[in-house]
């Protein structure tokens, strides 16, 4: 590419504001709610990467471009969520990662397209009920059968968008004898219509049901279905989960809106002496907010530096997923008990209900890609090298 990166978020941001699909979209409510708004989702994505602004990184011979780097990445993410237009899939770019890093070339020739078009919507089948954060201890079972398939048996839950998804990748248990737990585990790629595979929404109290439980009763994978070759799943799940750091930019975005919704708010609230943004506390805490979230943009931008020069490493993007997280619940928090100290103007109605929105679905964030508790761990063991407490 011969555009800067300046120019190219031009491009990027003229793209969205011509192409995004009508209505305002957020964290915790991206399931399409009907048959137009979906098929209007897919033509989206379709146009992405038609466009070159998702699978730009790919091999030439499945789309990408040359020149392509995860700035340019981290710059179309951060223009999407500025725009408050529909994300790109999370476990849709995972599964691409890993067909392209561990596909056989007749899984990278039958599925990558198919993702490109938007044709087939890709979730992941990883969490269990007992096991969230310690996935090596995972029960789902894949029984090798005499005919080289493989037998799956065992309940996935927390599934993003498995109600509407064609395709996913499972990691199950394949050597139940293993010296180690995670030694005997594989990925899989999963047709969601085979059958055996029942698929349940959870509804959740933000309203919506992005998540779901996925129960597993003697499906049966064809042989080709392995992902990376049989026992190596564990290797292959930690590339999958490595790759999301390319993101983190776009974290630093969704921090500045909700600042400027922050402001908005305190100026839709009427507290007894007046508006709330002239309240002198609130003033000051709107002060402490501004400067955390400046700190926390700088870390989330230093790690897609770091990445785009080839010199993170793998505590850069969990600092920056802490960072943000922690921030963004506090943020939802104080909005919260901001719009509840006094009387909210009527123009303030539909900013509160998304404020609501958000507060529901922020311990969630501090959940997914690894929750805070294990975040810290890791953290204090692998960088700072301190005794393990667990």
């Amino acid at each position: 590419m011969n555009t800067t990166i300046g120019e190219y978020r031009s491009q990027v941001r003229q793209f969205i504001a011509d192409r995004r699909p009508a209505g305002q979209w957020y964290d915790g409510i991206r399931v399409p709610r009907d048959p137009e708004t979906e098929r209007a989702v897919r033509r989206w994505y379709a146009d992405l990467f038609t466009a070159g602004y998702m699978g730009g990184s790919w091999p030439a011979e499945y789309g990408g471009h040359p020149g392509h780097t995860p700035q340019h990445d981290a710059t179309v993410m951060e223009e999407i969520v500025r725009a408050r237009a529909p994300r790109p899939i999370d476990q849709v770019m995972l599964a691409a990662h890993l067909i392209i890093t561990f596909g056989t070339p007749a899984q990278k020739d039958r599925y990558l397209p198919r993702i490109r078009s938007a044709e087939d919507i890709w979730c992941q089948l990883l969490s269990e009920p007992s096991v969230g954060s310690d996935l090596a201890r995972l029960t789902t079972k894949a029984t090798r059968q005499s005919d080289g398939t493989f037998r799956v048996d065992g309940q996935k839950v927390w599934t993003t968008d498995g109600q509407w998804s064609q395709m996913g990748v499972l990691l199950a248990r394949t050597d139940p004898d293993a010296a180690r737990p995670h030694a005997g585990l594989t990925m899989f790629v999963v047709d969601m219509a085979t059958p055996g595979i029942d698929v349940r929404p959870i509804r959740e109290m933000t309203g919506s049901d992005e998540f779901c439980e996925v129960y597993f009763d003697g499906a049966v994978l064809p042989a080709d279905s392995v992902l990376g070759g049989l026992n190596q799943g564990w290797a292959v799940a930690n590339s999958g989960l490595a790759s999301e750091r390319a993101y983190v930019g776009a974290n630093a975005v969704m921090l500045e809106l909700l600042f400027d919704d922050l402001v908005e708010l305190a100026r839709t609230v009427e507290l007894p002496d007046g508006a709330a943004i002239d309240d002198p506390v609130v003033r000051e805490d709107l002060a402490d907010f501004q400067a955390r979230v400046a700190a926390v943009q700088h870390i989330a931008r230093d790690a897609v530096d770091k990445l785009a020069r080839g010199t993170d490493t793998p505590s850069d993007g969990m600092i920056a997923k802490l960072a943000y997280t922690e921030l963004n619940v506090a943020l939802c928090r104080y909005a919260i008990t901001l719009a509840s100290s006094g009387r909210l103007r009527p123009d303030g109605v539909e900013l509160n209900d998304r404020w609501q929105q958000a507060f529901l679905w922020s311990r969630a964030l501090t959940i997914s890609g690894g929750s805070s508790e294990i975040v810290r761990n890791v953290l204090a063991t692998q960088l700072l090298a301190l005794p393990r407490s667990w």
